[in-house]
């Protein structure tokens, strides 16, 4: 028996320290639920994992922005329904008046409802917003005229816009409505009429907007979806195969301990012999 140099347990020191660091990896990973806790475990996949959670959060901010889209689009169309109601009234003050059975006073009494009526388009046009962007009162000092753009991605570009519009009295052609004759309210509802036609289109370009900005709220959240799918198969840890590989180096350094001891037991036999 050699004793100057106790290989055996030499190398059993040293398979015990390499047990107990793949323990305490598999602790760590299990402890934390990720397969990937510093640059050291999967320097490449971690380059990887980073780059898709910078994504998902991309996207999961774009999803925000598309549905404060669509209520900034319901929140307008709903606006220009109430203005086509009161347009609608105002087809039927303007038949009305184009009656000559009406008397001056009749005619002065629906003038001044009718008036009262164009003003309330005005403030209608003027005070619908959504967190202060006037989406129908285009070209005046409260909204910039041209297009609004909702990011609609995780990558600069990925835009939808639409085109705020100019929904005040004057635009839609309503604002000098006069139902002194019988003539006058004649030609004042066919103005009114080509008023409610373009309100109409308005609401229908919003609604494809609208619908435009659904899909793509569906499109947003299917690929952060998957995107986060595909980052935790990289990063998180698999609890069951983590857990077998923790029993099993478990298992590993309690027969490394138990082997170690004996293997240092060996000089005391050499003692014995010579006693």
């Amino acid at each position: 028996m050699v004793i100057s140099h106790n290989l055996a347990a030499m190398n059993q020191n040293h398979q015990l320290k390499t047990n107990t660091k793949k323990t305490a990896d598999s602790s760590r990973k299990l402890s934390s639920g990720y397969r990937i806790n510093e640059n050291a475990d999967d320097a490449a996949g971690l380059c990887i994992s980073e780059a898709m959670r910078h994504q998902v959060r991309g996207l999961d901010r774009a999803s925000s922005n598309v549905q404060d889209g669509i209520s900034m689009i319901q929140t307008a169309d709903a606006a220009l329904e109430e203005t086509q109601q009161i347009l609608d009234r105002m087809v039927e003050l303007t038949t009305q008046a184009a009656n000559d059975i009406n008397t001056e006073a009749d005619r002065d009494a629906i003038q001044e409802e009718v008036d009262q009526l164009a003003e309330e388009i005005d403030r209608i046009a003027y005070d619908t917003n959504f967190n202060e962007q006037y989406m129908l009162a285009a070209g005046s000092p409260k909204a910039r005229p041209g297009y609004f753009n909702i990011q609609a991605g995780s990558i600069g570009g990925q835009s939808i816009r639409f085109e705020f519009v100019d929904a005040s009295k004057k635009n839609l052609g309503v604002d000098k409505i006069d139902v002194s004759s019988y003539d006058s309210a004649g030609e004042a509802i066919e103005k009114i009429q080509n008023a409610i036609a373009k309100a109409g289109q308005w609401r229908d370009e919003f609604g494809t907007v609208q619908e435009q900005l659904e899909h793509a709220t569906k499109g947003v959240d299917n690929t952060g979806e998957n995107t986060q799918r595909a980052e935790s198969s990289i990063r998180d840890t698999d609890m069951n195969e983590e857990i077998l590989r923790f029993t099993t180096n478990k298992i590993l350094v309690n027969a490394s301990q138990s082997l170690l001891a004996q293997y240092n037991s060996r000089p005391h036999t050499v003692l014995a012999l010579l006693n």
